[in-house]
Parts: C-alpha cells; structure tokens; sequence
C-alpha cells in the first residue's frame, strides 16, 4: 500500500470562528506530516535516523588477529555500543572470511582487541557500522 500525500491544514478550509484553531494546528502539524510523509516513502536514512555511526579503520593483524597496532577511537554514540559490523573492506588481498570485530569499551573509548577474518600482516582499510543501544 503506498500512502497518500498528505493534505494540508489550511485556516480558508474552516469557518471564520475555527480559523485561528486551524491555523495554529496547521503551523505545527503540516511540516511534521510532510516529513512523515517523505520518511515513509523510501527516504529514511539509517545515518540520520538510527543511533549508529560508521567508521573507517586502518589495521592490520597478525595470524591470531591481534592488531599490530592499538586500535582505539571515540564512542560518539548515546547509550552502549551492542556490536559492530564490518560492511566494507578494502586491501591488496581479500579477506578469507566474512571479518568478525571483538572489542572492548571503557569510558566510551572503544579499543579493537582481534579482527577475524583478515590475512596477516596486510594493510587494510575497514568500513565498520557501529551500533549502540
């Protein structure tokens, strides 16, 4: 079912004892159904719109995955952080598996303790979407 565009609250659709009503109702309603009506129609971002942020991360780890380097960054989310995905990577040599992230957070600094997934001593570069709860 696609929703209909919404009709707009207009105070010269009322009669002149109702316009003043209608207009303030149509003030704070019209924009608010506009936006509603836009979202729901295939323009929701999950940027804007989710508590989750994406990150872009140089690493790389040796055979057990560990960094070389430690690998930490700034939780600029509300609430805590319930996992992370890796949607993107990119490097000289494909990864050998979907790349799985364990990590840890104190004091909203989230540290990367073991990426699985990547091939050892090569450069990458992950896309990662943080997800907070």
């Amino acid at each position: 079912m696609k929703l209909q565009s919404p009709k707009r609250i207009l105070s010269e659709d009322f009669s002149s004892d109702d316009k003043a009503v209608a207009g303030t109702l149509g003030g704070i309603l019209n924009t608010y159904l506009e936006e509603l009506y836009t979202l729901s129609s295939k323009n929701i971002t999950i940027e804007d719109n989710l508590n989750q942020e994406l990150k872009t991360l140089k690493i790389q780890v040796d055979a057990s995955g560990f960094p070389k380097t430690k690998t930490s960054f700034q939780n600029n989310l509300k609430g805590k952080i319930t996992g992370m995905m890796v949607i993107r990577s990119f490097g000289d040599v494909s990864v050998t598996a979907a790349p799985f992230i364990e990590f840890s957070e104190s004091t909203r600094i989230i540290t990367i303790n073991k990426v699985i997934g990547l091939v050892a001593d090569t450069d990458y570069q992950l896309v990662i979407q943080i997800i907070a709860s």
